[in-house]
C-alpha cells in the first residue's frame, strides 16, 4: 500500500519521467540543468522540509489572471510554512498578494523549474529523442514585515534538492472557514475612513447577489474588538462553489480601491485563499452571525 508520502512523491516524479524510453539521453549532455551544488546556501533554506503543503490544480480556480486557492489553513503564529506548488500559477503573485493566507508571515516556496523541463521537452521533440530531465527546483523565503516583502531564492537541481514529506491539512471542528475578513477601526479617534463606506457596502452586498443569484451574506460573522467601535466581519461563503467564490471575492476587492478613476490602472491581478479561525462563543469579542 502506497503511504501518503510515496503517493505524493509518486505525482511529482512520475510526469518527470513520462519522456523515459530505451535509449535515454542524459539532460545535461543536451540542456545543462545548471546545478548549484557549490553554492553558499541561505541560512533559511533546510536540507529536510516536513509537512510541506501541495498546492495542485485540484485546489485551484482562475479567473481573468486572479486565482482561488482553495484550501483552508489555520495559521499557527509565528511559524513558518512550506508549500509546493505543482500547478502553473505566477510566482509574482504569491509574492505581493497579501490575500495568499493574510495572517501568515513566512513561508517557504517550491516551484518546478517550468522553463527549464520545457526546454527539455522541446530538445527531446526536436530531435526524436527520450530526454529524462533533472529534477529542479526553485526556493523561496517570503518574508512580510514592515508593511513590505522580503524575497530571496535559490535555484537547485538533481541531488542538491532538498529531500520532503507532504501532509494534507485537516479543518478542525468548531473553526470558521474564512474567505474574507475586513477589519474597521475606530469609529472616532482617529476614524477610520471606511466607516464612511459602511452603507455602501450593503448595497455593494445586495447588488452583487442580485446580479449573481448568489447568496453571499450567509454564514457572515461580526466580531466586536474595541471599546471604539472597531470590529471584523468574516465571510465563511457556504453552498457555493470555488469559481462562485473566487467572483464574489474579486469583486469584493476590487470595491475598496479608492480612485475609482484609476481603478482600471491600479487594479491587478489577485491571489486569494481561506484561513482557519477560532470561532469565539462568549465575551466581548465573541462572533455574532450577522442576518
Amino acid at each position: 500500500m502506497l503511504t501518503l508520502k510515496n503517493k505524493w512523491y509518486l505525482l511529482i516524479i512520475l510526469p518527470m519521467m513520462a519522456l523515459s524510453c530505451k535509449s535515454k539521453i542524459a539532460a545535461h549532455q543536451s540542456i545543462p540543468p545548471y546545478s548549484l551544488a557549490d553554492t553558499v546556501k541561505p541560512d533559511w533554506y533546510r536540507e529536510y522540509y516536513g509537512q510541506v503543503v501541495m498546492i495542485d490544480n485540484d485546489f485551484v480556480t482562475q479567473k481573468n489572471g486572479s486565482y482561488l486557492i482553495d484550501l483552508p489553513l489555520q495559521i499557527v503564529p509565528d511559524s513558518t510554512y512550506v508549500f509546493f506548488l505543482s500547478t502553473r500559477i505566477p510566482v509574482e503573485l504569491l509574492k505581493r498578494s497579501t490575500e495568499f493566507y493574510p495572517d501568515l508571515q513566512h513561508f517557504v516556496l517550491i516551484v518546478p523549474d517550468w522553463r527549464y523541463y520545457d526546454e527539455v521537452a522541446k530538445e527531446a521533440s526536436k530531435n526524436g529523442m527520450c530526454i529524462e530531465p533533472a529534477t529542479t527546483n526553485f526556493y523561496y523565503s517570503i518574508k512580510r514585515e514592515d508593511g513590505g516583502v522580503k524575497v530571496d531564492s535559490i535555484r537547485l537541481s538533481g541531488e542538491d534538492n532538498a529531500r520532503f514529506d507532504f501532509v494534507k491539512p485537516i479543518s478542525p471542528k468548531d473553526m470558521l472557514t474564512v474567505y474574507r475578513k475586513e477589519s474597521y477601526g475606530s469609529v472616532c479617534c482617529p476614524r477610520d475612513p471606511k466607516w464612511d463606506n459602511v452603507d455602501k457596502d450593503e448595497l455593494f452586498l445586495r447588488d452583487f447577489e442580485h446580479r449573481s443569484h448568489l447568496n453571499v451574506t450567509k454564514g457572515r460573522y461580526v466580531q466586536m474588538e474595541g471599546k471604539e467601535g472597531e470590529k471584523s466581519i468574516y465571510y465563511t461563503l457556504p453552498g457555493l462553489s470555488s469559481a462562485q467564490r473566487l467572483q464574489f471575492l474579486v469583486d469584493k476587492y476590487a470595491q475598496w480601491i479608492v480612485n475609482k478613476d484609476m481603478e482600471a490602472r491600479m487594479y491587478l491581478p489577485q491571489l486569494f485563499t481561506p484561513q482557519i479561525v477560532p470561532m469565539v462563543t462568549e465575551g466581548f469579542n465573541k462572533m455574532k452571525e450577522l442576518p
